[in-house]
Formats: structure tokens, C-alpha cells, sequence
């Protein structure tokens, strides 16, 4: 294993809240070599953000290996996140060589996008190969995607056009498991097949309104979302169990309508003074009304 640290360069692209099961080996802050399955939280092209019990030093090299694909990589600990919502600690790591695909994702480059504004960033998957990417489409591209649950694009894996679905984003923050790291590969095996059986969440970033009830207001976007929430990043300090309104989509701000929320769990963002937030949707007090109604 390298025992120095490389100054390479980060690569600008969009980040994916994305659990993927890991390796890591390396050594802890009293040089004692360790080996741990985990698992990440947070994934772009330059590197992400993982779960790990031992401390380790910043500038310390480790090695990951994706355990869907068995491809490895060395990375640079960058920093310890300040708080922890799975009670272990969290790293920030850095690609040491960025060009090695290890999440199994393509992580198209700012200057592949298309040069228009309105651009929906969405984790597609290749029907065929289940190679998956994170690009960029046209507002008219995503609407053909939502309306025919596919779109045509080129593949890089089959060299061919292929038709591109929806990509799944395993299982979030939001419920971490209190077995992980897990001890064998068939103990996170078993982790996963009870992952899969939740709830599926795409990587959709879509244009999102939040207002709290004293009427402040901030616009972001989501990280994922769901039939019954969305994970989002943004400035306000919320708690868990607050209520909140947001708006979701690309319709005209008229046509917009406000759906309450509850923050379900909270995770400090690298980016500055942010946080990850996931949110339950409610019912509103009209569809609260529609199912009273029906019952009678």
C-alpha cells in the first residue's frame, strides 16, 4: 500500500447519496493495520463519504474495494465529519486516482453538459448492461423519461443506443443499520437483501421550494426522492420531527402546490453551514378530507 500522500486534483461533478458496500484497509491512528467491510454514504467522482469504526489520521491512504464490483482504489482521509447519525465515525476521502470508475458510476464532466440552463441531473441505469451514469438532461428529456419510464441514449458499456431507466438508490442515511460494519460477507449480504426490501429511492435532482411556518423561505434542490419523501441539502437549522412545506417539480410557481413534511433525520453537509435533511411527505388537509369523505 502506498504510505505517502498524492496532491491530486478534485474533479468538479455531482454528488450521489448512495450506500454501497465496502472494503477498507489501512491503518489506524496508532498504526495498527485494519481491514473492515462498511459501506458509503456519499459518492462523486473525486471520492465520498464512508463509515468507518477505527480513527484515522487525516492524510492517511487507504484502500477501498467495492464489493458489487470488486474494483479497488486508494484514497486520502481528508477529515472526520463532526457528527455522526450512525453513531460511527465518518470520513471524507479523496480519490487518488479518479479516473478508476470504483462506485460503478459514470459521473458525467460539467463539460460534457449540455451548454442550456433548466438541466435535471439524474442517476440513469442501461436497461440492458445495468451500467449506470449520472448526467444531466433536458427538461423535455425528462419529461419522455417520467412519461415512458425510459429514454434513448448512447451506452458506453454496450457501444450502442440503449434505452436508460430510473436508477435505484440503495438504501440511505436515513435508516443506517446498527450491524454495520458487518463482520462476514454473508452478514452484509443479508444486510443488503433487507435493504432492498424497503422503499425505492431514485437520484433524481429536482428544482425544490422549502418554507417553514414562519414563512422563511429557500430554494435548493433533492438528492433523491421517493413516493413518500426526499433527501435535500440546505442552510436552514432544522430538527428532527419539524414541520416544513416544499415544493417539488417543474411546474410554473402558479401551479405549485405546498406539501407538508417532517424532518426524519438530519446529517451535517461538507459544504459549509449545510445539512443533508430527509423528509416524509404528509397528506395534505385535502386529501385528509378526500379519505374522511370516501369512508362515509
Amino acid at each position: 500500500m502506498p504510505n505517502q500522500a498524492y496532491d491530486t486534483p478534485a474533479r468538479r461533478s455531482e454528488r450521489v447519496l448512495l450506500r454501497i458496500p465496502i472494503r477498507v484497509e489501512g491503518k489506524d491512528t496508532q498504526g495498527d493495520p485494519f481491514d473492515e467491510l462498511t459501506y458509503t454514504l456519499v459518492v462523486n467522482q473525486s471520492g465520498g463519504l464512508i463509515v468507518v469504526s477505527r480513527l484515522m489520521l487525516p492524510g492517511a491512504v487507504i484502500r477501498i474495494t467495492n464489493l458489487n464490483n470488486q474494483v479497488f482504489c486508494f484514497f486520502q482521509v481528508v477529515m472526520r465529519s463532526a457528527r455522526s447519525l450512525s453513531g460511527t465515525p465518518e470520513w471524507g476521502v479523496k480519490c487518488l486516482d479518479p479516473d478508476i470508475e470504483i462506485w460503478g458510476v459514470h459521473f458525467q464532466d460539467k463539460s460534457e453538459e449540455p451548454a442550456q440552463e433548466g438541466l435535471i441531473r439524474v442517476l440513469l441505469e442501461c436497461r440492458d448492461c445495468s451500467y449506470r451514469e449520472m448526467t444531466a438532461l433536458t427538461v423535455e428529456q425528462y419529461r419522455r423519461l417520467v412519461s415512458y419510464s425510459s429514454v434513448a441514449r448512447p451506452c458506453p458499456r454496450c457501444d450502442f443506443p440503449r434505452d436508460w431507466t430510473f436508477a435505484v438508490v440503495d438504501n440511505g442515511p436515513e435508516r443506517p443499520s446498527p450491524t454495520l460494519p458487518a463482520t462476514s460477507i454473508s452478514d452484509l449480504a443479508a444486510q443488503r437483501e433487507a435493504e432492498r426490501r424497503q422503499e425505492k429511492r431514485l437520484g433524481v435532482k429536482l428544482p425544490l421550494g422549502i418554507r417553514l411556518p414562519d414563512g422563511s423561505e429557500e430554494t435548493s434542490t433533492t438528492e433523491n426522492i421517493s413516493k413518500t419523501g426526499l433527501c435535500f441539502a440546505c442552510n436552514f437549522e432544522l430538527q428532527v420531527g419539524e414541520r416544513l412545506y416544499v415544493r417539488v417539480g417543474l411546474d410554473r410557481p402558479d401551479e405549485q402546490r405546498d406539501i407538508p413534511a417532517r424532518i426524519m433525520w438530519r446529517r451535517p453537509a461538507q459544504d459549509k453551514g449545510r445539512a443533508f435533511y430527509g423528509a416524509k411527505l404528509e397528506r395534505t388537509e385535502e386529501e385528509k378530507s378526500r379519505q374522511v369523505g370516501s369512508r362515509q
